[in-house]
Protein backbone atom coordinates (compact mmCIF):
# COMPACT_ATOMS: atom_id res chain seq x y z
CA UNK A 1 0.00 0.00 0.00
CA UNK A 2 1.02 3.83 -0.80
CA UNK A 3 2.26 5.56 2.17
CA UNK A 4 0.37 8.96 2.25
CA UNK A 5 1.21 12.04 0.17
CA UNK A 6 2.88 9.14 -2.66
CA UNK A 7 1.34 8.21 -5.49
CA UNK A 8 0.06 4.32 -6.20
CA UNK A 9 2.19 2.55 -8.01
CA UNK A 10 1.33 2.06 -11.86
CA UNK A 11 -0.52 -1.03 -13.07
CA UNK A 12 0.60 -2.97 -16.03
CA UNK A 13 4.41 -3.45 -14.50
CA UNK A 14 5.06 0.74 -14.47
CA UNK A 15 4.44 0.92 -18.40
CA UNK A 16 2.80 3.47 -19.01
CA UNK A 17 -0.44 2.55 -21.72
CA UNK A 18 -3.64 3.94 -23.56
CA UNK A 19 -6.79 2.17 -23.43
CA UNK A 20 -7.37 -0.92 -21.36
CA UNK A 21 -6.18 -4.44 -21.93
CA UNK A 22 -3.36 -5.86 -24.05
CA UNK A 23 -3.69 -3.32 -26.50
CA UNK A 24 -0.75 -1.21 -24.70
CA UNK A 25 1.89 1.41 -25.94
CA UNK A 26 4.85 1.62 -24.23
CA UNK A 27 7.53 3.91 -24.07
CA UNK A 28 9.81 2.69 -26.84
CA UNK A 29 6.98 2.18 -29.05
CA UNK A 30 6.33 6.35 -28.09
CA UNK A 31 10.05 7.16 -28.38
CA UNK A 32 9.85 5.47 -32.41
CA UNK A 33 6.35 7.73 -32.79
CA UNK A 34 8.42 10.71 -32.25
CA UNK A 35 11.39 9.81 -34.03
CA UNK A 36 9.12 9.14 -36.79
CA UNK A 37 7.58 12.49 -36.24
CA UNK A 38 10.32 14.78 -35.72
CA UNK A 39 12.95 13.46 -37.96
CA UNK A 40 11.59 12.82 -41.16
CA UNK A 41 9.01 15.53 -41.28
CA UNK A 42 5.64 13.48 -40.62
CA UNK A 43 2.57 15.50 -39.42
CA UNK A 44 1.83 14.77 -35.50
CA UNK A 45 -0.14 12.12 -34.72
CA UNK A 46 0.79 10.02 -38.19
CA UNK A 47 2.68 6.52 -37.26
CA UNK A 48 5.35 5.85 -39.75
CA UNK A 49 5.97 2.27 -38.90
CA UNK A 50 5.92 -0.71 -41.83
CA UNK A 51 2.38 -1.58 -40.63
CA UNK A 52 -0.18 0.07 -38.55
CA UNK A 53 -2.13 -1.67 -36.08
CA UNK A 54 -6.25 -0.95 -36.08
CA UNK A 55 -8.57 -0.51 -32.66
CA UNK A 56 -9.33 -4.22 -32.24
CA UNK A 57 -11.97 -5.84 -29.60
CA UNK A 58 -12.41 -9.58 -28.52
CA UNK A 59 -14.74 -10.91 -26.61
CA UNK A 60 -16.85 -14.37 -26.12
CA UNK A 61 -19.96 -15.42 -26.24
CA UNK A 62 -21.64 -18.79 -25.52
CA UNK A 63 -20.43 -20.55 -28.36
CA UNK A 64 -17.48 -18.20 -30.91
CA UNK A 65 -15.21 -15.93 -30.45
CA UNK A 66 -15.78 -12.38 -31.99
CA UNK A 67 -13.30 -9.78 -33.08
CA UNK A 68 -14.34 -6.40 -34.15
CA UNK A 69 -11.93 -3.53 -36.00
CA UNK A 70 -12.41 -0.47 -36.20
CA UNK A 71 -10.81 0.26 -40.10
CA UNK A 72 -13.37 2.37 -42.10
CA UNK A 73 -12.28 2.87 -46.06
CA UNK A 74 -11.96 -0.93 -46.92
CA UNK A 75 -14.08 -3.90 -48.74
CA UNK A 76 -14.28 -7.27 -46.89
CA UNK A 77 -12.10 -8.57 -49.87
CA UNK A 78 -9.64 -6.33 -48.77
CA UNK A 79 -8.85 -8.34 -45.72
CA UNK A 80 -6.39 -11.48 -44.82
CA UNK A 81 -7.29 -13.54 -42.40
CA UNK A 82 -4.91 -16.62 -41.61
CA UNK A 83 -5.07 -18.80 -38.35
CA UNK A 84 -2.23 -21.06 -37.11
CA UNK A 85 -1.64 -22.74 -33.98
CA UNK A 86 -3.71 -20.82 -32.02
CA UNK A 87 -2.52 -17.42 -33.59
CA UNK A 88 -5.13 -15.60 -35.67
CA UNK A 89 -3.44 -12.58 -38.10
CA UNK A 90 -5.25 -10.09 -40.08
CA UNK A 91 -4.32 -8.01 -42.10
CA UNK A 92 -4.31 -5.67 -45.20
CA UNK A 93 -3.66 -2.27 -46.86
CA UNK A 94 -5.99 0.89 -46.69
CA UNK A 95 -5.34 2.88 -49.94
CA UNK A 96 -5.06 6.79 -49.42
CA UNK A 97 -8.25 8.27 -50.60
CA UNK A 98 -7.77 10.14 -54.11
CA UNK A 99 -8.30 13.50 -54.55
CA UNK A 100 -5.07 15.25 -56.10
CA UNK A 101 -2.19 16.70 -54.39
CA UNK A 102 -2.75 18.33 -50.84
CA UNK A 103 -1.58 20.40 -47.57
CA UNK A 104 -2.19 18.47 -44.90
CA UNK A 105 -2.25 20.38 -41.28
CA UNK A 106 -3.18 16.70 -39.52
CA UNK A 107 -3.12 13.32 -41.27
CA UNK A 108 -4.69 10.96 -38.04
CA UNK A 109 -6.11 8.46 -40.48
CA UNK A 110 -3.75 5.52 -41.24
CA UNK A 111 -3.16 4.28 -44.58
CA UNK A 112 -1.05 1.84 -45.86
CA UNK A 113 -0.27 -2.26 -44.59
CA UNK A 114 -1.59 -3.10 -41.78
CA UNK A 115 -1.88 -6.02 -39.26
CA UNK A 116 -3.12 -7.38 -36.50
CA UNK A 117 -2.12 -10.90 -34.62
CA UNK A 118 -3.82 -12.39 -31.85
CA UNK A 119 -3.13 -15.38 -29.79
CA UNK A 120 -6.78 -16.88 -29.33
CA UNK A 121 -7.49 -17.32 -25.78
CA UNK A 122 -9.69 -20.65 -26.44
CA UNK A 123 -9.78 -23.70 -28.82
CA UNK A 124 -11.16 -22.67 -32.07
CA UNK A 125 -12.64 -24.40 -35.39
CA UNK A 126 -10.38 -23.65 -37.91
CA UNK A 127 -12.77 -25.01 -40.70
CA UNK A 128 -15.36 -21.92 -39.69
CA UNK A 129 -14.01 -18.74 -39.84
CA UNK A 130 -16.64 -16.25 -40.87
CA UNK A 131 -15.95 -12.38 -41.93
CA UNK A 132 -18.02 -9.82 -42.68
CA UNK A 133 -17.59 -5.90 -42.92
CA UNK A 134 -20.54 -3.03 -42.44
CA UNK A 135 -19.63 0.45 -41.28
CA UNK A 136 -16.32 0.78 -41.38
CA UNK A 137 -16.06 -2.73 -38.80
CA UNK A 138 -14.66 -5.94 -40.11
CA UNK A 139 -15.94 -8.71 -37.64
CA UNK A 140 -14.01 -12.11 -37.34
CA UNK A 141 -16.28 -14.95 -36.14
CA UNK A 142 -15.04 -17.93 -34.73
CA UNK A 143 -16.67 -21.14 -33.52
CA UNK A 144 -15.59 -22.27 -30.13
CA UNK A 145 -14.30 -25.84 -30.06
CA UNK A 146 -16.66 -27.42 -27.14
CA UNK A 147 -15.19 -29.71 -24.59
CA UNK A 148 -15.27 -33.44 -24.74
Amino acid sequence: MAEAGTPPPPSGGGRSSRGSGSLTIHLADELEVYFNEVAHGRPVGFVASPKWKPPTDVFETDDALVIHMDVAGMRLEDFQIELADGLLKISGERVARRGGRRHYHAMEVQIGPFERRLRLPVAVDSDNIRKSYEAGFLEVRLRKLVDR
